[in-house]
């Protein structure tokens, strides 16, 4: 069975995958090693990027890295 993006990012940042490079108040940048590769995700400019084929602002590096930078909202609030 294939791991979903929420399960894959989650084990990325509890193996230590995740490696924050700038914190500010104009974004947030980090690597993340994948599987097979290592990546550049981040949040700058209103967007959130990273550099996997997923091209997808839901792949599972972007997943580890908002485990640790957004605070969790609750349904309906």
């Amino acid at each position: 069975m294939r791991e979903s993006a929420e399960v894959k990012g989650r084990r990325y940042l509890t193996e230590g995958r995740l490696t924050l490079r700038h914190v500010g108040v104009d974004g947030v940048a980090a690597v993340v090693r994948g599987d097979g590769a290592w990546h550049r995700a981040g949040y700058m400019g209103g967007h959130w990027y990273c550099t996997c084929p997923a091209l997808s602002a839901n792949c599972s590096h972007l997943v580890a890295l908002r485990l640790v930078t957004v605070a969790p909202t609750k349904a309906g609030a």
